[in-house]
């Protein structure tokens, strides 16, 4: 009796065992995969830029879109590559579908080209982390021409990873609360009527990139985009440590 227990017992404890081994395995190389561009030394990466254009034909709309973006290249890291590069195309193909979107919604149809130009610009680029700001100008059919949009894209190379809210650039989050109040209050100090907008910023050398993006109700709910450079003194005192040694280098 006891011989066929034990039979019965060590093969089951070889399986568990096995089993366990093979969980740790996958699981250490899942953190191992997660974890391999943080402990990488990455290097300053190059910008190369790319011009396209396309032209769209939808029965009577015409659409034409004009687009400067960068390919970023980190050598001797190409999954950091990939991931940059892919959250690059990712804000272009959005702009792209807000576009077309508002050609299909408010253009119209007379026989009028609709256009869309989308340029690119690197504000800062260190081995740290990579900030850019795309300016979109629209032209749709029959309608007057709204301000051109700036809006921005802060990439964390250590990490390897998109900064969704920016609020990681500043000691805390009271330090980033008071730094986007002192920003927007800045871009807005000198307009004249009832604005109501969303803040946009990225870093770039000696300072950030602003621009603040919304509706004007003294203007019945008219669009509103403004831009603006804000200097280091304005903001230096709510930065964390290490990005502000990127942004004054």
């Amino acid at each position: 009796m006891l011989r066929k227990t034990l039979l019965i017992i060590f093969p089951a404890i070889i399986i568990v065992s096995a089993i366990s081994v093979l969980f740790y395995s996958f699981t250490l190389r899942n953190q191992n995969d997660k974890t391999k561009i943080t402990n990488m030394t990455i290097n300053k990466p190059i910008v190369k830029w790319q011009k396209t254009t396309i032209t769209i034909t939808e029965e009577k709309r015409k659409m034409a879109v004009d687009i400067n973006a960068p390919k970023v290249i980190t050598p001797g890291n190409y999954d950091l590559d990939s991931e940059i590069n892919k959250v690059i195309r990712r804000r272009i193909e959005s702009l792209k579908d807000d576009f077309i979107s508002a050609v299909n919604t408010a253009a119209e149809d007379n026989g009028e080209t609709n256009i869309l130009n989308v340029d690119t610009e690197v504000l800062l680029i260190t081995p740290r982390l990579i900030s850019l700001a795309f300016t979109t100008t629209e032209h749709l059919a029959g309608i007057n021409d709204n301000e051109p949009e700036r809006t921005f894209i802060i990439f964390d190379l250590v990490k390897g990873e998109l900064m969704v809210e920016g609020n990681e650039m500043f000691r805390d989050d009271i330090a980033w609360s008071r730094a986007v109040k002192m920003m927007k209050n800045y871009l807005l100090a000198d307009y004249q009527g009832d604005p109501s907008c969303d803040l946009l910023f990225a870093p770039k050398h000696n300072g950030f990139n602003a621009s603040c993006i919304g509706v004007d109700w003294s203007r019945g709910g008219k669009h509103l985009s403004i831009m603006g450079d804000i200097s280091m003194s304005m903001i230096q005192e709510f930065l964390a440590p290490s990005v502000l040694s990127d942004i004054i280098q």
